[in-house]
């Protein structure tokens, strides 16, 4: 069973959508956690200053998220054709039980 270099691609961006999801997912959390605090009755300079820095985390760690992602798509496009053929088509056989 031979893997085409489209399906290979398609799994490079397949890893990249699936963090940009995670990442998106990760600020949507933090801006929902970040109202909550802006909208409790007492101190709003602090809650406003706390939801911030949520908010700028959540930023951060889907920044980080992607450029993993990236990193890790980078690794599969660098590798000469022929050896992510050879390599996937072992992968592939292995997981079929013909290797």
């Amino acid at each position: 069973m031979s893997v085409k270099m489209e399906d290979l691609e398609k799994e490079v961006e397949k890893i990249i959508e699936e963090a940009k999801k995670k990442a998106e997912e990760i600020i949507r959390e933090a801006e929902k956690r970040a109202e909550e605090i802006r909208n409790r009755p007492i101190p709003i300079e602090a809650y406003s200053e706390e939801a911030d820095k949520i908010i700028k985390e959540a930023e951060e760690e889907a920044e980080e998220i992607l450029k993993e992602a990236e990193k890790e798509a980078e690794k599969y496009k660098n590798i000469p054709r022929e050896r992510r053929e050879e390599a996937v088509n072992n992968i592939v056989g292995y997981v079929t039980g013909t290797k």
